[in-house]
């Protein structure tokens, strides 16, 4: 709003110029003609009787012509009642760039000029924009005038036309903006929706390998103990000068760390054992022991959870925390599941 009104102060002050200029430009060109209607030999009473002619009954309230002489009398004027009245001094003043005079002493001045006319408030009359134009070898003053409250009402009309405009282009722009907003959020909605499916189908799929996980720890639970010679009951370390031995049953994991292979018992226990993970695999049960990758070897019964990891990734969570994530890499997502499914 505030710039609205800014542009409305310009645009005032840019038609009151406007109409000082085609005020002068007015006055001037009639000028010229009754200089060369006087110089034709037309008499000076013709000259004025022509002009009167040519302005009768024009529309006073907005702009119009007329003419004085330099004594302050109306000599032509579109209200015939008024030709030959007489401005006097107190009638009106006169202002230009801070200057101001009586109406009557311009007019006695005989000089070009352009300005604004108040009147007195008694007068109850709109302050004008005024030019006057001396014709050359007569005491005539010709004289334009353009109601300044005309022109106000007159630019209130389109500030008002203009400021309905701004408005209706605001409505649109908002309600273009909301639609808009509207296919974007749609569209969104659409793949967040996606994803959230994708998450569901993700989440089912856990599930069931979590049914799957809890199934087989059942099963081995309840079925009869492997009796393959070449499956290891039992694992034998040292510490120190003595010889310990590890049931397969009691290890949560076996670990890879700093080329050093170690195994953690459902006790807490860590020892160190002299064998690779890739030969502890081919002597442990397969039912019961999965390479879950170069890292872990990790026992079924041992596993407390499965989550979701990443993308198409899966992380085992044992009883006994590892130090370091134990991940199925979505390579062997699929042998993973077999493995918990056979």
């Amino acid at each position: 709003m505030g710039a609205l009104h800014y542009f409305y102060i310009n645009a005032k002050d840019a038609l009151i110029e406007e109409k000082i200029q085609s005020g002068q430009r007015e006055i001037r060109e009639l000028g010229i003609l009754l200089e060369q209607e006087l110089l034709s030999g037309t008499p000076s009473a013709k000259v004025i009787d022509h002009l009167q002619q040519s302005i009768l009954n024009t529309d006073i309230q907005s702009e119009f012509v007329c003419m004085y002489n330099t004594g302050g009398i109306e000599l032509c004027h579109p209200n015939p009642a008024l030709v030959g009245m007489r401005i006097e001094t107190g009638n009106s003043s006169f202002s230009k760039a801070g200057n101001t005079q009586s109406f009557r002493n311009l007019l006695q001045n005989g000089q070009p000029a352009s300005g604004i006319r108040t009147f007195p408030e008694n007068m109850n009359r709109s302050s004008e924009i005024v030019s006057v134009y001396p014709v050359k070898g007569t005491n005539w003053m010709l004289a334009s005038h353009a109601n300044i409250k005309a022109l106000q009402t007159q630019l209130d009309h389109l500030y008002q036309r203009f400021l309905t405009g701004s408005l209706l282009i605001t409505i649109v722009l908002i309600g273009s903006c909301f639609w808009l907003i509207r296919i974007i959020y749609r569209k969104h909605e659409k793949e967040i929706n996606i994803k959230i499916s994708d998450l569901n189908d993700e989440i089912n799929n856990l599930s069931i390998i979590n049914r799957q996980l809890e199934v087989k720890q059942k099963n081995i639970v309840d079925s009869t103990p492997s009796k393959e010679e070449n499956t290891r009951k039992r694992l034998i370390t040292y510490e120190k000068d003595k010889i310990i031995t590890i049931d397969t049953t009691e290890i949560v994991y076996i670990a890879l760390n700093e080329n050093v292979v170690s195994v953690l018992t459902f006790q807490g226990k860590t020892y160190t054992l002299n064998s690779t993970l890739d030969d502890l695999m081919k002597e442990l049960d397969n039912v019961i022991y999965y390479r879950a990758n170069r890292q872990y070897i990790v026992n079924i019964n041992a596993i407390e959870s499965i989550w979701i990891y990443g993308r198409n990734q899966l992380h085992i969570e044992t009883r006994l925390k590892s130090q370091e994530p134990i991940i199925i890499s979505k390579n062997k997502v699929s042998e993973f599941k077999k493995w918990l499914d056979r």
